[in-house]
């Protein structure tokens, strides 16, 4: 019995106290609890915000046609890019597209040689035209000569 006794005293002074708190330390209580239920609500519509404003910047992104847009999202900080700053770096990115060949086109840079047979044939005849000269008229009907055997045209 002599541990019933002894918790008994210990039970009513825990009671004391809880009891003794001032009515100004309640209130303290109850505005801190307040203001931890302000953070949490305001960290929540922080992060309702942000995930709209991602919402809103992935359409944005998708209606413009910016393909693989994701492999740049990670340098990307999505809160700073706000109305025309957003519109100006999909116009850059569009911009940047890589221009399709069309099909049939030369992949190597092609090598024209008839381009390059009509340009020659193009400036002796200009040369012959422009000096009258016989040398000049030689040289020109001697390429038009050599281009029309060896399959050119004109």
């Amino acid at each position: 019995m002599t541990n019933e006794t002894t918790e008994q005293p210990e039970q009513e002074l825990i009671e004391e106290q809880v009891t003794d708190q001032s009515p100004d330390q309640t209130e303290i209580d109850d505005l801190r609890a307040q203001v931890a239920e302000y953070e949490a609500l305001k960290a929540q519509i922080a992060e309702q915000e942000a995930t709209q404003k991602a919402e809103i910047f992935a359409q944005k992104v998708e209606q413009s046609g910016v393909k693989d847009f994701y492999k740049l999202q990670p340098f990307l900080d999505a809160t700073k890019l706000e109305g025309d700053a957003l519109d100006e770096l999909l116009g850059i990115l569009q911009g940047m597209k890589p221009k399709q060949t069309p099909i049939g086109a030369a992949t190597n840079g092609g090598n024209d040689t008839k381009t390059v047979h009509q340009t020659m044939l193009a400036d002796a005849e200009a040369v012959a035209k422009r000096t009258g000269s016989v040398e000049d008229i030689a040289a020109f009907s001697g390429l038009k000569q050599k281009i029309k055997q060896f399959g050119g045209r004109r």
